[in-house]
């Protein structure tokens, strides 16, 4: 449990209304957005499929409720590959484009090539499967459900034919391509028997055996919720076509004492099927985001276009600001102690991560608070000529789009476009930036510019917002935090994230060199409407200016303006209508974010300064059951990377700004590219010998990612990257002629 250290130490402070002790530091400058205090929603594109009706399903062992159907099998002669070439594409069939996506959001994660099959009640013609008897063009196929309907007293059966099935096997067995099939019911064509439906109590779920697909990283007896999972619990009763890889674990409500198989593989007359007894839901639930690891790396053996790449970028605003908390209204900012306690933080947590792992942390800068801290009257002669002081803004609509020309500045009409050049003597009066200017701490974390005194830029004008970039360069330059090692120049993380319908402020941002931003994920107009792993560019039309790079960034409900936990409890009931504790809120939060972290967004994660107060903290249990004081972001941290290093064994690494953004723009560059690899079939093996890899034009003009199981006989000289127990990466360029790698270890495509 989390014990307030005021209970603890009584004798030493003074308990607030919240039973903690506030550190009580006042100031006149605290700038902040109400946009910064979020109902979390989706915080995505794409929103959840509508759930299909249950109704009767009839097989002949017994008839269960469901909203899927059984295999429908046909017999096919065995028949061994000879040679040919197949395609990696991976075709995915799904009743509605909506329900596809717990699909093909697994292959997009890595950016494997895929296409979508929707088929309707009605039915519908599959594509070309392969072009010649020696050409395949999926390297995949994926159902969702059997794409079964409701036929009224036929009950739930398959859109496709019993010919189209027929046709589906066939180019199974001729390509020794593989299938996977999510969300079907038990029955004899899977070597299976139905044992009802489930649950209305909780049953965990867990990958039982993961020798066909080690390369995925998933921790066996892992379990998961499957709690708004609909599932069919089973039991395998053909051994000869049917091995176990998943199961369900007891249900005690409803009187389900022994484990059960939730998903099985299947070798029937020579064509290979995965087949899970549940369905997938990857927008919500991290017990499908982790499970579809083992279909995606079984059914393309491990061998893609594409990459698998875990990050977590923690970010971390408003330092050096004061910021008025959300239960008491008592202004906060850290200490160089509360700071300095992240570097043993960030060491530990590295410590305890898989191997080839790297986290640190990222810090916003604004140097305002500096100058406001050293002049604490704003008429210090040191400290001339004072910090910028302005009075409070107004906030403006969420997605206020200012005419570009208007509104009235806030900064002194004197202020010069040139930065204050504050003597050393008045900055250094600031404990704190003493602290940062040690190279050790400095380097330390990565830094970059949150503009300098936090104006709201959503209607600033031009004249203000050059200044608020140019001072805060000059004082990053001057305080020696820009000649850090890991220091991002072109970007800057926009106050509360203001400004993105603001044309005066993107080209006042562009024209002093920054060209990629921050945005917001609970904001849809600054998510990418195509692909969420591409970040958006602003128009002249949506934003006022065009030209700068929108990367996502994830918000949480660890507030900007909490230190404590019954501040952070007392905001989300107020915000957010929460119900519960600060460990249901830390359950929130790990599931979440664990969820994004497996699905391989490599958003950032928005936390402020007030979320590193130390000295006086909580202490918190952690469900390994360490008990101990911990700030609220790495509490955060505790629970979403012990969760993350419990299911897989990743590693899990950290960009600074410029290079995350950078990651974003190659992602959208190179899928522009269109990239696709084809595999090569040995006529004697009957194996995956080589594989070659073409784009348009076989041109890009950034590097392509591939991913093999082993390793080739020569990596012709291209950047490689294989980081802990990860698969080998290389990264191939594509300089007019497709590129071909021989594989140093076949691949058996049986």
């Amino acid at each position: 449990m989390f014990i307030p250290s005021c209970i603890l130490v009584s004798v030493l402070c003074l308990p607030s209304a919240f039973a903690f002790k506030h550190h009580n530091r006042t100031g006149n400058h605290t700038h902040f957005h109400s946009s910064e205090n979020v109902v979390l929603n989706h915080q995505a594109v794409h929103q959840p499929a509508q759930p299909v009706s249950l109704g009767i399903l009839h097989t002949n062992q017994l008839s269960i409720t469901a909203n899927t159907s059984h295999v429908t099998n046909v017999n096919i002669a065995a028949q061994q590959v000879t040679s040919g070439k197949v395609d990696s594409t991976v075709l995915v069939i799904a009743r509605d484009a909506t329900s596809a996506y717990s699909a093909y959001s697994g292959l997009n994660d890595r950016g494997i090539p895929y296409t979508v099959l929707v088929v309707p009640k009605e039915g519908a013609t599959l594509p070309s499967l392969n072009d010649t008897a020696t050409h395949g063009n999926f390297g995949l196929v994926v159902v969702l459900s059997e794409v079964s309907y409701d036929y009224g007293a036929k009950g739930f059966a398959s859109a496709l034919t019993t010919a189209q099935w027929t046709s589906l096997y066939t180019y199974q067995v001729n390509f020794g391509v593989r299938m996977v099939r999510l969300d079907v019911a038990p029955s004899p064509d899977t070597g299976t028997q139905s044992l009802g439906s489930c649950c209305t109590g909780e049953q965990l779920i867990s990958i039982s055996n993961a020798s066909a697909f080690l390369q995925a990283g998933l921790n066996v007896g892992a379990g998961l919720t499957t709690k708004g999972l609909y599932h069919y619990p089973a039991k395998i009763t053909n051994p000869k076509i049917a091995w176990e890889i998943a199961q369900f674990g007891p249900a005690t409500a409803d009187n389900i004492t022994t484990s059960s198989t939730a998903a099985v593989i299947n070798v029937i007359d020579g064509r290979q099927q995965m087949v899970f007894f549940l369905p997938f839901s990857t927008d919500w639930s991290l017990t499908s985001n982790f499970l579809q690891h083992a279909w995606i790396t079984w059914g393309t053996r491990g061998l893609f276009v594409g990459w698998r790449r875990a990050m977590l970028n923690t970010q971390v605003d408003d330092m050096f600001l004061e910021t008025p908390m959300f239960d008491t209204g008592e202004n906060f900012r850290v200490s160089a102690v509360d700071v300095a306690h992240h570097i043993t933080v960030m060491a530990g947590i590295n410590k305890r991560l898989n191997p080839g792992s790297n986290w640190f942390m990222e810090i916003g800068h604004n140097g305002n608070g500096n100058v406001e801290t050293a002049d604490r009257s704003g008429s210090d002669a040191t400290c001339n000529p004072g910090p910028i002081e302005y009075p409070d803004q107004i906030d403006t609509p969420l997605e206020f789009a200012k005419p570009l020309g208007s509104g009235s500045s806030i900064w002194p009409s004197n202020a010069s476009i040139e930065y204050g050049n504050y003597s050393t003597a008045c900055l250094e009066k600031d404990a704190l930036l003493v602290w940062w200017q040690n190279p050790a701490n400095l380097n330390a974390f990565a830094h970059l510019s949150h503009t300098f005194s936090h104006e709201d830029q959503d209607n600033s004008t031009y004249f203000d917002v050059v200044r608020e970039i140019t001072w805060n360069k000059a004082w990053l330059a001057q305080t020696g935090i820009s000649q850090a090692a890991r220091y991002s120049s072109t970007g800057i993380i926009p106050p509360a994230i203001t400004g993105m319908h603001n044309g005066d402020a993107l080209k006042a941002w562009y024209e002093q060199g920054i060209v990629h931003v921050v945005g917001d994920n609970t904001r849809k107009p600054l998510l990418n409407a195509d692909n969420e792993h591409w970040p958006l560019m602003s128009t002249v039309a949506s934003n006022g200016f065009a030209g700068i790079q929108i990367t996502p960034r994830w918000a949480s409900n660890i507030y900007y303006n909490c230190n404590y936990a019954d501040c952070v409890v007392a905001e989300w009931k107020n915000v957010s209508k929460g119900v519960g504790d600060m460990y249901t809120i830390l359950g929130i939060e790990q599931d979440t974010n664990t969820r994004h972290l497996l699905g391989l967004h490599h958003d950032a994660f928005m936390f402020h300064q007030a979320n590193l107060m130390y000295e006086d903290a909580d202490f918190y249990t952690t469900p390994d059951d360490v008990t101990t004081v911990y700030s609220l972001l790495e509490v955060w941290v505790e629970y979403v990377t012990r969760e993350f290093t419990r299911l897989v064994n990743w590693p899990l690494i950290t960009l600074k700004h410029d290079d995350i953004n950078a990651s974003f723009r190659d992602r959208m560059t190179r899928d522009a590219c269109k990239p696709k690899m084809s595999w090569d079939i040995n006529p004697t093996t009957g194996a995956i010998s080589s594989v070659t890899i073409t784009t348009t034009r076989n041109t890009c003009s950034v590097p392509i990612p591939i991913t093999v199981p082993a390793s080739v006989t020569d990596t012709q000289g291209f950047a490689t990257e294989q980081l802990g127990h990860d698969p080998l990466t290389i990264w191939v360029k594509m300089a007019g002629q497709p590129v071909t790698f021989t594989l140093s270890k076949i691949v058996s495509v049986f």
